[in-house]
């Protein structure tokens, strides 16, 4: 069987979209500010997932890195996952469910980037 490989400007994409997002929760976004402050979270924890989120985004566009950034990726996205389905409700999950998954990919596809 061969294997398929990850188009590159699929991965940019994902790195775009997180750096996009990241930049939102840093800046407190209004979509962002309402979800955080209805987790119930304090204004350091935004904080500190919008850097992650810029983390994951500089991680998945640098080479020999990408699953580090990808593993970064997939973690704020369950988070998300998480968020939705215990507190913020499922109408807005869609996105957070779909970078899972295409994180999720580029993760298992750059598992040999944690073996160097």
């Amino acid at each position: 069987m061969r294997k398929l490989k990850i188009p590159p400007l699929f991965i940019v994409a994902v790195a775009l979209v997180f750096l996009a997002i990241g930049v939102a929760t840093i800046a407190n976004y209004d979509r962002m500010g309402i979800r955080f402050a209805r987790l119930g979270v304090p204004d350091w924890t935004r904080i500190l997932v919008g850097l992650v989120q810029v983390l994951a985004s500089v991680g998945l566009l640098t080479p020999g890195r990408t699953g580090y950034g990808a593993a970064l990726a997939f973690l704020t996205s369950g988070g998300a996952v998480l968020a939705h389905a215990g507190i913020l409700g499922w109408d807005s999950a869609p996105p957070a469910i779909a970078l899972a998954v295409a994180s999720g990919v580029i993760l298992w596809r750059n598992r040999a980037d944690f073996k160097r």
